[in-house]
């Protein structure tokens, strides 16, 4: 099968962790940020990691580079704009993109200058790539209250402009998800979609937390449900989401190596599971790549790999009529 011409459909993918070598030294030069280099071949070494990564303080690393250039307009639309294009060359016919306002802001770019920034970068790509995308803005775990409310705000504002759910993201350790309870509860009121990150790591009551008191249809990484055959059941009849990143998962350890990641569990216990990339810049992969990896690693059947085409077209946040659209597309050519 060629994975390349396949059409592929990325449902877990941070903006931030998109962001291209070259642009984020472009940028840097231009705004006059200082980075460790501003040559992208030198650069690379700086913010992005391979494979063999094993270290989840190793990854964020990385990002901390290059945050310094984020809270700019010219950034956020650029970002979004290039992974439009990124995308469309690598045969994605939809993508979502999560970012968090929050951390996009600073005193003088506010979390709403962030957003429609993100939001003009993907309007353009559509229109000059003909790609179909839809924009996911992360409540974040280590931040206020009043400021994951916001965020939930402005999602609602920008419903009509691209905006599509709503995600919590952030370190599942140390900041648990429930003094975030209201921002969901108005989530629900106002009936956005959810994905939460949750069960990245060892803690498969943050699943259950996620679907069954914050209302998450999709979940993010979910790694964790292998330890809990129960909650397995319950959230496969349910028909919850999730969003499985394995290289990232890898490189994070969340899993000790690939052979152990649940994936292959999941799939054959019919949970509905997804392929996607979550920081493809940072972890220098494509959604091609995901595919041929966990092909190869699981072994998996073209009607497999159609099914998970399939689940990630019927789990998109979009309109009844794109998912149609993407579900036939599929259908026609997987």
């Amino acid at each position: 099968m060629n994975f390349r011409q396949l059409p592929k459909i990325d449902l877990h993918l941070h903006l931030d962790g998109a962001i291209r070598v070259p642009t984020i030294a472009e940028l840097g030069d231009q705004l006059g940020i200082r980075l460790p280099t501003y040559d992208p071949r030198q650069l690379a070494k700086f913010v992005q990691v391979d494979r063999d990564c094993r270290s989840l303080t190793d990854f964020l690393k990385r990002f901390e580079v290059f945050y310094p250039i984020l809270p700019y307009a010219i950034t956020q639309e650029r970002i979004a704009y290039e992974l439009c294009e990124d995308c469309a060359r690598d045969n994605v016919i939809y993508f979502e993109t999560r970012f968090a306002p929050a951390l996009a802001a600073n005193d003088k770019f506010t979390m709403e200058d962030a957003v429609v920034a993100a939001l003009e970068g993907l309007r353009r790509g559509r229109r000059d790539f003909g790609i179909k995308c839809g924009l996911i803005l992360c409540c974040y775990r280590s931040i206020s209250t009043q400021q994951n409310l916001d965020t939930v705000h402005l999602a609602q504002k920008y419903r009509q402009q691209g905006v599509i759910g709503i995600d919590l993201a952030g370190d599942e350790l140390h900041y648990p998800a429930a003094p975030h309870a209201e921002a969901f509860a108005l989530a629900r009121r106002l009936e956005l979609p959810i994905t939460i990150h949750a069960g990245e790591g060892e803690r498969a009551e943050n699943i259950q937390e996620a679907v069954f008191d914050h209302g998450a249809a999709r979940i993010g990484h979910g790694v964790a449900l292998q330890r809990d055959n129960e909650l397995l059941k319950q959230v496969r009849d349910r028909g919850t989401v999730f969003e499985i990143c394995l290289t990232s998962n890898l490189q994070t350890c969340s899993v000790p190596a690939l052979a152990a990641h649940p994936f292959r569990k999941f799939l054959d216990e019919k949970v509905r599971v997804t392929l996607n990339t979550d920081d493809p810049a940072i972890s220098n992969i494509t959604l091609t790549d995901e595919y041929e990896l966990a092909a190869h690693e699981f072994k998996l059947t073209p009607a497999q790999i159609r099914e998970l085409l399939e689940n990630a077209a019927r789990a998109a946040f979009a309109e009844n009529s794109t998912r149609e659209q993407l579900i036939a597309q599929v259908r026609r050519t997987a």
